[in-house]
């Protein structure tokens, strides 16, 4: 026995289905339109030792005076972009699986910091945040 064809009314929907899938998978957000003007978020691992909260975010391609990090209260923001290059402007891509333009981070802290002791480094691609928590230093 044969493939049987939905009937009319739910090949629509399906095809539907299968565009915001590949939305999904392709354009991060679902937006449409390049990743210049949607913004991205990058990867953040996070853990605690007994003196510190340790922040590393992902930043391949992401120039240090780009990224802003500020604390207010228990939040942690990190923002920052993700510049392209006229260059790579100028190409005919066949396929761009990398986001560009804005990114934001905000991170809830588990521990009051000490905001005059926090510190930042920029390694390979990686943001570590090293923030202090208050009576540790």
């Amino acid at each position: 026995m044969g493939e049987e064809t939905p009937p009319r009314p739910f090949v629509p929907v399906q095809e539907e289905v299968r565009r915001l899938f590949h939305e999904l998978i392709h354009q991060p957000w679902g937006g449409r339109g390049s990743s210049e003007h949607r913004g991205w978020q990058p990867s953040v691992d996070m853990c605690e030792t007994p003196e510190a909260i340790i922040v590393e975010v992902e930043l391949p391609g992401v120039q240090r005076e780009d990224v802003h990090i500020e604390v207010e209260g228990d939040m942690l923001r990190i923002t920052g972009v993700r510049r392209t290059t006229s260059e790579r402007q100028a190409r005919n891509y066949y396929r761009v699986e990398r986001s560009y333009g804005r990114f934001e981070r905000q991170l809830r802290l588990s521990s009051t910091v000490v905001r005059e002791a926090i510190r930042a480094e920029f390694e390979a691609g990686i943001l570590i945040i090293t923030l202090p928590k208050r009576g540790q230093h």
